[in-house]
């Protein structure tokens, strides 16, 4: 029982010792992955969806 609360603690004091000198790498990885994302902005010039094609109407006849 000796070994498992000696692993236990030591375990607990290296996480302890990385999470401390590492500490600013950590926090802005975890903002980063897990924080909320910026919203875009968005753009008020933006231009009109183009259609893939165009279409131009049939000439009318003028037959009177």
């Amino acid at each position: 029982m000796l070994i498992y609360s000696l692993v236990g603690l030591t375990f607990i004091i290296w996480t302890g010792i990385y999470f401390l000198y590492f500490r600013q790498q950590v926090i802005a990885w975890f903002s980063n992955r897990f924080g909320k994302d910026r919203p875009t902005p968005v753009e008020d010039n933006a231009p009109e969806a183009q259609l893939p094609f165009s279409y131009t109407p049939p000439p009318k006849d003028d037959k009177s």
